[in-house]
């Protein structure tokens, strides 16, 4: 028996409405990719089962929508997330709100290299079938509206298998030092009678550690609770040198 694959959403924001487009596929329908091989279907749907022929919804009909879906799909569990693995009971309904946390405009989507279509499917014969492309909210709008009397009708992405968004790229994490802090806390021990202070751990187990006094390179924490949980954590490995925290005042 087959089910429904549920791989990612494209929700578009249209003022304060949204289309909630989604892309899926039957777990036991495939195409010929590229390259050749069999791949499992994929396409661009507007989630709106039980609500035929709308497109735009505020954020409380998505809401009711995630329910209708994630109701279902308790009774029917026909829903899936993976090729194996179902969305769990309250899954879906979050996954589907959660989909207008990332929504954007038309424009913006073509921006990112994406493209879009209206497809009309009411003729019979496929080769009748018709698509209208849009680059625009306006356009968007002014197609569904000259097509309204259509039986049906169908949001697209030129791209049946994925959606182009931008690229986030996080800042590298800078790290903590010694003098950054008013106070802070350092992890000292001993070492063959002498006073360390921790620093990292080498990739063959053992630790390296400056003498005498906190460096800037000594690993930093910015409470008493931290360096305990840390010593916790890593008992194993520090507790032979006899760690503890030790507070670190910086002068104003």
């Amino acid at each position: 028996m087959s089910h429904q694959i549920y791989y990612d959403r494209a929700y578009i924001r249209v003022g304060d409405k949204y289309i909630p487009l989604v892309n899926s596929g039957s777990s036991n329908c495939f195409e010929v990719g590229f390259s050749g091989r069999q791949i499992g279907e994929k396409g661009w749907n507007v989630q709106n089962w039980l609500r035929s022929g709308q497109f735009l919804f505020t954020e409380d009909e998505i809401k009711a929508i995630a329910r209708d879906y994630d109701s279902y799909n308790q009774e029917c569990g026909m829903m899936y997330k993976s090729r194996n693995q179902c969305f769990a009971p309250g899954e879906m309904e979050r996954w589907i709100i959660n989909g207008m946390k990332r929504a954007y405009t038309v424009e913006e989507y073509v921006s990112f290299g994406n493209s879009f279509f209206v497809l009309d499917f009411s003729p019979d014969e496929i080769h009748d079938w018709k698509r209208h492309p849009f680059k625009t909210t306006a356009d968007l709008l002014r197609i569904l509206d000259e097509l309204k009397d259509s039986k049906s009708l169908e949001i697209k992405l030129g791209y049946n298998r994925e959606v182009y968004r931008p690229k986030t790229v996080k800042p590298p994490r800078k790290k903590l030092r010694v003098g950054d802090l008013p106070e802070c806390y350092v992890l000292k021990g001993k070492h063959e009678a002498n006073e360390i202070y921790f620093v990292n751990f080498t990739r063959n187990g053992g630790i390296r550690f400056y003498w005498h006094r906190p460096h800037n390179g000594s690993r930093v924490f910015k409470t008493e609770r931290d360096a305990m949980k840390y010593l916790e954590k890593y008992n194993g490995r520090l507790g032979r040198y006899n760690f503890m925290p030790e507070k670190v005042e910086n002068a104003a």
